[in-house]
């Protein structure tokens, strides 16, 4: 069944009236056929238009084996003639992002000779991949081109040629693989590009262009960027961030920066500060330990301690400090949380003096028996981990009674 196009006329015809020629039930709602339609199937790296038949909402439009499809949740009857309308605010986004993306992979050709190889526009952003990476001096003057070009508002064209005639035409891509009458999009003083898609009628109705980043890609690059009403939405967001966090360091939004670093150097030298005190706090707990420390059995003095608050760096040092002392060995029990809801785990460190006649390796096995652990080392270090028991604690215990 042939529809006829009428997106192609003219980008700004927002109602028209039209036949039902049919209405075929589908998974999750209904795909209509209409005698004409100005909504534009999603192609060509636009996305679809949007809008009502009748009373009916038209969510998306697709070709298919050249026929256009219109996608609704609810049936329109088959033989009537329905009023249809645009929804005016989508159409008009994706205007001003695909108008925006012609002027600026004009932009970027008139300027560098760098070529577009790729458009894609997605619901929040939009992208253009070129022949190869560019400089941030290069996305600058770009862009600034393309704003010119914007603000000067430059009539818009929109038209079909036959071959003979495209040969004449500076394009920015070639053609070669397509034969017959092309549609034209020819923008007075810049870009000149075959098209499908709907475009504003100046330049000016773009609003704006603004480069967000580039990503690499093999061989090139992809310049993300947003236009018109998109670019505006995407400044207040940001602005309203950038008031946010000025407000929270004290600080004008240009000075957001280096807010941000002399923040970063008082966390930094007040996280030095904490860690000196952590390693006298430390000390003082080591020196509390073998205070009351038992002279031992065959294994020679040896501290055991559980420490349920320790993480792993804080059990380190704690070991450390506790072997200074000549003659003395060390086994320190902590937990650690588990990932993503899965259970913890008990974790043990075994160190010892030089001088001590403590084995850390035997002891630790004896903990990988204990809790169904796993871990080794050798005599004079060992460290593993096993089952978080809910007596955790009191199981060590049973080790004290062999020391």
């Amino acid at each position: 069944m042939a529809t006829g196009r009428r997106y192609g006329q003219g980008s700004h015809l927002g109602w028209w009236e039209a036949t039902v020629l049919a209405c075929e039930t589908i998974i999750g709602g209904y795909r209509v056929v209409l005698d004409r339609t100005a909504f534009f199937p999603e192609g060509g790296g636009q996305l679809s238009d949007g809008g009502t038949v009748g009373m009916v909402q038209v969510l998306e439009t697709r070709e298919r084996e050249g026929c256009i499809y219109h996608f609704t949740k609810e049936p329109v009857p088959v033989g009537e003639r329905l009023e249809c309308r645009l929804d005016w605010p989508r159409r008009l986004d994706h205007m001003q992002q695909h108008t925006g993306e012609h002027i600026l992979s004009w932009a970027f050709w008139s300027l560098f000779g760098v070529e577009n190889t790729g458009f894609h526009m997605g619901r929040e952003l939009v992208t253009i991949d070129l022949s190869r990476p560019v400089t941030q001096e290069e996305m600058d003057a770009a862009e600034d081109l393309a704003n010119r070009n914007i603000w000067e508002n430059h009539p818009i064209r929109c038209y079909t040629a036959a071959q003979a005639e495209v040969e004449k035409l500076t394009l920015r891509k070639k053609t070669e693989k397509i034969a017959g009458a092309l549609r034209i999009v020819e923008i007075e003083e810049g870009d000149i590009c075959t098209c499908c898609g709907t475009h504003v009628n100046h330049t000016g109705e773009v609003g704006m262009v603004k480069l967000l980043r580039q990503e690499h890609t093999k061989g090139g690059s992809r310049v993300v960027f947003l236009c018109g009403g998109r670019a505006l939405r995407d400044y207040g967001r940001k602005n309203q961030v950038a008031m946010e966090a000025g407000a929270a360091l004290s600080v004008k939004e240009e000075e957001i920066p280096e807010g941000i670093r002399r923040l970063k150097g008082e966390i930094a030298a007040q996280g030095a500060a904490l860690r000196e005190k952590g390693r006298m706090l430390t000390g003082f707990i080591a020196q509390e330990m073998l205070a009351n420390l038992p002279a031992g059995g065959r294994m020679g003095a040896v501290v055991l301690t559980c420490q349920p608050d320790l993480d792993a760096k804080e059990a380190k040092l704690l070991l450390n400090r506790l072997v200074e002392t000549p003659k003395t060995a060390a086994v320190i029990l902590y937990q650690t949380p588990g990932k993503e809801g899965g259970e913890g785990r008990v974790c043990y460190l075994l160190g010892k003096a030089a001088d001590s006649p403590a084995d850390c390796k035997y002891l630790c096995e004896i903990l990988n028996g204990l809790y169904n652990g796993k871990g080794g080392g050798k005599a004079n270090f060992a460290q593993g981990s096993g089952k978080l028991l809910p007596n955790w604690q009191e199981t060590a215990e049973a080790l004290r009674k062999m020391l």
